[in-house]
């Protein structure tokens, strides 16, 4: 503090000068109580009153459902609908076990060379029935407006004409279901013993048209003059049956048991004027144990006497004074000395 007086400097809570016992103007006026500032209370608001809200109440509203429905619908394998539903993990579920990533390794391992053992095949079918089984549930709870969201919690609205679309995926996913499940048991039943025992009647089939028109022609034709079939390729099961010249090529379309686009080749030859038949099989053991019907046809093949071969001749026998043939010598002596 300094003093208004003589104008020197002494403490601020002194009542007066401590020079000139001049007072100090400012002494107890920061204790008086009209100095004391209170603090301010603000008045409180009253908050609006709320109705209580009942349960489920968020329900009421519903979403859009025609792009989920579209994703289960033509998709629902993959789990789409339930990634963009808010279930993530069951979409990553529907993606491994849907048939996709299978279908995925099964390609690279079969272009690569590489046989898939058929018990994983049938593993895989069941998860994929699985799967269809789940999705096309998720088809009719959203046809129906019952599937929820699980991120908002809101129900997807439906259509009418929903559930009947629905109705005929259901049929045709039924129908797909139960022919890819066929196919699985005969690849997989015995060592795939049905799939080749087809094969092998389609050879048969091959070799008799050709066999047939030999007959009546006496020369060789392909598969339109033979009438063995009305395209240069078709399908049958496995495998992919086309001409090879006038010969029949055989190759398998899978890897189960056997690699991928192995060969059998059926070709026919003459022999003397005579129809043979010349079967090349693939070198792998695996294949020929997979397709022994064909290994056993081109040993009963080989077994076959050629027609034109002559029988082998045995000599005369001459009856001996007992009735026992004689073999006569026919050897020539030189002059006995």
């Amino acid at each position: 503090m300094i003093c208004p007086k003589c104008k020197r400097k002494y403490e601020d809570d002194m009542p007066k000068c401590l020079w000139c016992d001049a007072p100090n103007p400012n002494y107890g006026a920061e204790d008086s109580p009209e100095n004391e500032s209170e603090p301010e209370i603000k008045p409180e608001t009253p908050k609006p009153e709320t109705e209580p809200t009942k349960g489920h109440s968020h329900h009421k509203s519903k979403e859009p459902g025609l792009k989920i429905f579209w994703l289960a619908l033509l998709i629902g394998y993959t789990g789409a609908h339930c990634s963009s539903s808010g279930r993530t993990l069951r979409g990553a579920l529907y993606l491994i076990f849907g048939g996709l990533t299978y279908k995925i390794i099964y390609l690279i391992l079969r272009n690569n060379g590489l046989t898939i053992p058929a018990a994983v095949g049938a593993i895989a079918f069941v998860g994929y029935a699985v799967i269809v089984f789940l999705f096309l549930k998720d088809v009719w709870k959203i046809a129906l407006g019952k599937y929820r969201n699980r991120k908002t919690g809101k129900k997807y609205e439906s259509k009418s004409w929903m559930p009947a679309l629905a109705l005929i995926f259901t049929i045709i996913h039924a129908v797909m279901l139960n022919f890819n499940g066929y196919s699985t048991y005969e690849i997989v039943w015995n060592n795939g013993e049905r799939v080749t025992a087809k094969m092998k009647l389609a050879v048969e089939d091959y070799m008799l048209a050709q066999k047939n028109y030999f007959e009546q022609t006496g020369k060789i034709g392909d598969a339109k003059t033979i009438q063995y079939m009305d395209l240069s390729v078709k399908w049958n099961d496995n495998f992919l049956y086309s001409m090879a010249g006038n010969g029949l090529r055989v190759e398998y379309m899978t890897n189960y048991h056997c690699p991928y686009e192995t060969e059998w080749l059926i070709h026919p030859i003459l022999h003397n004027g005579v129809l043979d038949w010349e079967i090349t099989l693939p070198q792998d053991s695996r294949c020929n144990e997979f397709a022994h019907q064909l290994v056993s046809l081109k040993e009963s093949l080989s077994n076959v006497p050629k027609e034109s071969e002559p029988a082998a001749s045995t000599p005369e026998l001459d009856e001996g004074v007992d009735g026992v043939g004689v073999v006569p010598d026919t050897t020539q002596h030189g002059d006995s000395l």
